[in-house]
């Protein structure tokens, strides 16, 4: 009896064991929730009032449930007729704030598009734009300051406030201004905000031809919004068009150059080619160990190229960029070809300039509703031998979109 009990119970402890195994080894059932589709919702203030060239920030408050790893793309469109008369839809922004400016005084019915994946959601807004009661004009005419780079067709004024003056001048009447080498530059002011136009280029930099060796002289360019408007082009509201050799292994950012003022009175150090009159005229360093001299040509040798009201030493910044040169006179310096660059500077075939290629000082894309103030400077340094350095000449910046009168 006592076998026959022993043996059931190491039977029921072995069934036992048995059954705690298989319930051990079975896997719960997961059941998946069924994707959510996500769900937007949109306020957005009913109207807006702005006067014509001022800027109106829209902000609409956006919420997205479900949408998680997703991302919400943005259009902004608002109703313009063509010169068939048709309406279409223009888009305006592809961002979710959008800083609304204008031209043209009237009403404006403004939609806003946001598309999560295949769920779209659309909300609207007015904005009435109402006239500033000020006259304007497509040209950048207001001088706001200017500084040439050594060359030969600088100009001898005797101070700083001259050079302003006889600059302003020629920038009404639209008379070449002459920037030298590299850093020198001009900076100008609009009577209004030239419009950051979606899809469009904005406004043109026209140089002028400076010699027959160089029909193209390429310069780079910086741009300014007056977002606290105050009238001024405050140093961190400063932006670089990033062209076409912005991000080039050959372009050197931050570079600096000091320009030293020659020695009336030394003795011209002769080169071993004619056109050489004084190898040594005006010493020069940069902020990258290099130095050297710009050669005063003997064409040109009664020619002062360094700008006559600055101090014994001047310095002048910006990108430099490599442009091709090629010397086509067997090493005697004579005669010269001269490469330019593809797009994003003044004085290459298309100077026309779209504000969407701004970048602050890393290098980063920035969004600006419009540019205020323009600065154009010299971004080469390089010589052409007889034909003296390559320089280049301003002439005239100007609003691609301005409305016709």
């Amino acid at each position: 009896m006592k076998k026959y009990l022993k043996y059931s119970l190491f039977l029921m402890a072995c069934i036992s064991f048995n059954a705690c195994s298989n319930d051990d080894s079975k896997t719960d059932e997961v059941i998946e929730e069924p994707v959510k589709d996500p769900v937007i919702s949109i306020k957005l203030a009913a109207a807006f009032a702005v006067q014509r060239y001022d800027v109106t920030e829209i902000a609409p408050e956006v919420t997205i449930e479900n949408g998680e790893g997703k991302t919400a793309l943005y259009k902004w469109s608002t109703k313009v007729t063509g010169k068939d008369g048709v309406a279409k839809d223009s888009i305006i922004g592809d961002s979710k704030t959008l800083l609304f400016i204008t031209p043209k005084a009237a009403d404006y019915n403004v939609d806003l598009t946001v598309t999560v994946d295949k769920i779209v959601k659309q909300a609207s807004t007015k904005v009435t734009v109402s006239e500033s009661g000020k006259t304007y004009t497509a040209k950048a005419l207001t001088l706001v300051d200017f500084l040439p780079a050594p060359s030969f067709n600088t100009i001898a004024y005797a101070t700083k406030e001259e050079s302003l003056q006889k600059t302003q001048e020629s920038v009404k009447s639209g008379s070449a201004v002459y920037l030298g080498t590299f850093g020198g530059y001009i900076v100008t002011a609009f009577d209004h905000t030239v419009i950051n136009t979606y899809g469009k280029r904005d406004f043109v930099v026209k140089m002028a031809e400076t010699s027959s060796t160089a029909k193209y002289s390429p310069v780079s360019i910086a741009v300014a919004y007056d977002a606290n408007k105050n009238g001024i082009a405050d140093e961190n509201e400063w932006y670089e068009i990033a062209g076409s050799e912005y991000y080039k292994s050959t372009t050197v950012k931050n570079y600096e150059i000091t320009y030293k003022k020659p020695n009336p009175t030394a003795t011209p150090v002769t080169g071993t080619l004619s056109w050489q009159y004084d190898t040594a005229y005006i010493p020069w360093t940069d902020n990258k160990g290099g130095s050297g001299s710009i050669t005063r040509t003997n064409t040109r040798r009664r020619n002062n190229y360094y700008p006559a009201w600055q101090a014994d030493t001047y310095t002048l910044k910006g990108t430099k960029l490599a442009i091709p040169v090629k010397d086509v006179s067997d090493g005697a310096g004579t005669s010269y070809n001269v490469g330019t660059f593809e797009w994003g500077y003044g004085g290459i075939k298309d100077p026309s300039i779209d504000i969407s290629w701004a970048v602050d000082k890393d290098g980063k894309k920035v969004h600006l509703p419009g540019v205020d103030f323009v600065k154009v400077y010299v971004s080469t340094f390089e010589a052409l031998g007889s034909n003296d350095l390559l320089t280049s000449t301003f002439q005239e910046i100007s609003d691609l979109n301005f409305p016709k009168q």
